[in-house]
């Protein structure tokens, strides 16, 4: 087994391949732009999930939240120590206490919280990363993994478009 800590950028982004897969799914079906999937560190994907506000008119019902929530289901557990989750995107605060709150300290992404913004999604004023640094505990933040395609993504796909 890979240990989490040594997984290379370019095994992050074969595993991105799944969770663009996923985005661009939900994308067909009317929901917001955002993929995000939990793996074991041999890059098996536990669950694979999109964004589904849009669909339920749940703001909560983000992808990091999904796939978290598909993964606990799928593993008969609350915490997710660990697995790392891949998302399109920079997760939101919310989704980062998620991450968190499930034991989650590996956190792959694509899209910055700058092109989340720009695409029309908003933020809180405050980003995932920011927000990690303020926890009790280390979480290892990977960016720019396909950025390009998780960038595109977002902007061909704006809120409101």
């Amino acid at each position: 087994m890979t240990s989490s800590s040594n997984v290379p950028d370019s095994e992050l982004s074969h595993w991105m391949d799944a969770v663009l897969n996923v985005a661009r799914q939900g994308v067909q079906i009317g929901q917001h732009p955002f993929g995000a999937g939990v793996f074991d560190n041999n890059g098996t994907p536990i669950s694979l999930e999109h964004n589904q506000v849009a669909a339920t008119h749940n703001p909560s019902l983000h992808a990091e939240v999904n796939a978290i929530a598909a993964a606990c289901r799928s593993l008969g557990k609350t915490k997710l120590n660990s697995y790392w989750i891949v998302s399109t995107a920079e997760p939101c605060p919310m989704c980062m206490s998620a991450i968190a709150t499930a034991g989650i300290r590996q956190v792959a992404y694509g899209a910055a919280q700058t092109i989340v913004i720009e695409a029309g999604f908003g933020s809180l004023g405050v980003t995932g990363t920011e927000l990690a640094k303020q926890f009790s505990f280390p979480m290892t933040l990977r960016g720019s993994i396909r950025r390009e395609e998780c960038d595109q993504l977002l902007l061909d796909n704006r809120k409101g478009k």
